[in-house]
């Protein structure tokens, strides 16, 4: 970790010509840059673009983008550039590559491809059926054809495109369209509820609209869900958690969704995290292999934790300030303020994050009752979400050794924990709810662990009852889809983490190198010596 005391100076002295996240930049910079980390001169080349006039500068800077996109599979960017340039087909009239390689790899055709680009580039209104017409020679009913993205979107042969589509709403920011086109797609039955609910809450985090935890917890309750849409929905709930600044809780539900699905997406958003909160040591152990190597925070990341020194971050600024302002990131706000408070303050300004968005269960939503239903029918829904289970009973099988439970400072995250003995309180034998009435703190969120008469930490055992029920619903699930409460155990504890704001605890709980966080209700957590 480089000393923020002697890098003060330089960040002063480039922040007070860089006052804000909005500047000029040359192309004389982006070309510089470029020699040394092309990925990173696409930025500022796009920035001489918008902000130049006619010239060979623009032109140049023009060309130059148009190679890196191609260079670094920006797939998107690159067509949209072709598009307003006219180079969509070459002189034989064959589709340029980029065109071919990205439809292809959707299994699209290119003229789907290129009317969902073109038409999601765009607001798109609410589209209201006319009436059919009648036709003058044969007298049938005439059916009105919905205009794009409506129409390419509604064909099953094009459902790849739904995710595109949705990216490019999210990045322009026009959720009122998106949420034109979700509902028309969900009501013609393209959207399945299982696709449905990511892409619901996703655009609710994103959009600010409605309350994010509510829709999380909403979709948690459908029965049906695989264990690709709960892996997303646990991400976005992560997500959420890391945009009000909640990023140990964040940390917890990015890794519980890699055990689900897409292990390596969880493992480096994790990695994000706990460079933000300081702790680069762990997050350069966490990232493991590249989950999507053209990424430039990815990029970032890995040249953070392989510099021993801050010396390179000068000629990085520009264009992180360009990135940070149009996709803010953990890393991005670590490496613009070198860690610290700063970063935080500045990664929680540019999401704009929302305190009054109360974190709780309450089921009320924005959303209409109608729409709600369609999506999670009432006879569909699990009592709890499916990572809660404080409708279920297990037990705790402590060592005899046990004497106390103890507040844990989490460092390294997920390590030995270091435990004090002024945090740690006499217990006897009970319910978890008695424990946590003696030592619970009054504070936000505490974790806690069990230690023997030397204050060191006891390896503890979490078993279920009822074990080969489903998941909050007791009934039977399929192989599939078992999670953390449908398998008995034991399992081993890693914390007990309470939240006094929500008077809730949670367990962390690991089978080998599946690893949960599960909402418990204390007293149907009864704690036994071996």
């Amino acid at each position: 970790m480089f000393s923020k005391r002697k890098n003060a100076a330089l960040f002063f002295l480039v922040f007070s010509f860089f006052p804000s996240l909005s500047f000029a930049v040359s192309y004389e910079e982006a070309y510089e840059l470029e020699k040394l980390s092309p990925v990173f001169a696409i930025p500022l080349y796009e920035e001489v673009v918008r902000s130049s006039g006619i010239g060979d500068f623009k032109k140049t800077a023009s060309s130059r983008l148009y190679f890196l996109y191609e260079k670094f599979n920006k797939y998107l960017p690159a067509i949209q550039y072709q598009t307003k340039a006219g180079s969509l087909k070459n002189k034989k009239g064959e589709w340029s590559s980029l065109v071919k390689t990205l439809s292809d790899g959707l299994g699209v055709t290119p003229f789907s491809l290129l009317a969902v680009i073109n038409s999601c580039s765009k607001e798109t209104p609410v589209w209201v059926p006319p009436e059919p017409t009648v036709h003058p020679e044969t007298g049938e009913l005439i059916q009105p054809t919905p205009p794009d993205p409506y129409r390419v979107l509604s064909k099953k042969e094009n459902h790849s495109l739904i995710r595109l589509c949705y990216s490019l709403k999210m990045k322009q920011r026009d959720f009122e369209g998106w949420d034109n086109i979700f509902f028309y797609l969900f009501s013609k039955d393209v959207l399945t509820k299982d696709e449905a609910l990511p892409l619901w809450v996703g655009s609710s985090i994103q959009s600010g609209k409605g309350t994010p935890y509510k829709r999380v917890f909403l979709s948690g309750r459908f029965k049906e869900l695989s264990n690709e849409s709960k892996s997303d929905l646990l991400f976005l709930y992560a997500k959420f958690l890391r945009h009000n600044g909640k990023f140990e809780s964040s940390t917890r539900y990015f890794l519980t969704s890699s055990t689900y699905a897409s292990s390596k997406r969880g493992k480096w958003e994790t990695a994000k995290n706990l460079l933000i909160m300081d702790r680069k040591k762990e997050a350069c152990t966490m990232i493991g292999d590249s989950f999507n190597a053209g990424d430039e925070s990815e990029i970032l990341m890995k040249k953070i934790c392989q510099s021993g020194n801050w010396d390179w971050i000068q000629t990085y600024l520009p264009a992180l300030k360009i990135l940070m302002r149009e996709n803010p990131d953990p890393v991005f706000a670590y490496a613009l303020e070198g860690g610290g408070r700063e970063a935080i303050d500045l990664f929680l300004k540019q999401v704009g994050s929302k305190t009054s968005d109360k974190d709780d269960d309450s089921e009320e939503d924005s959303e209409s009752a109608d729409i709600l239903n369609k999506l999670i029918p009432p006879e569909s829904r699990n009592k709890f979400p499916f990572w809660d289970a404080r409708d279920k009973e297990a037990d705790l099988v402590v060592p005899d050794r046990a004497k106390y439970l103890c507040k844990v400072i989490r460092r390294p995250f997920f390590g030995t924990p270091s435990i004090q003995p002024q945090f740690c309180k006499e217990v006897s034998p009970g319910s978890l709810e008695t424990l946590l009435s003696i030592v619970a703190e009054e504070e936000e969120e505490a974790s806690f662990a069990f230690a023997d008469p030397a204050y060191l930490p006891l390896s503890v055992k979490w078993i279920w009852k009822n074990g080969s029920e489903s998941e909050s619903n007791a009934e039977p699930t399929l192989a599939k889809v078992l999670g953390p409460s449908s398998e008995p155990g034991p399992w081993n504890l890693e914390f007990i983490v309470y939240r006094k704001v929500l008077n809730r605890a949670y367990a962390e709980i690991r089978i080998k190198d599946r690893y949960f966080v599960v909402s418990v209700k204390p007293s149907y957590v009864v704690w036994s010596k071996n």
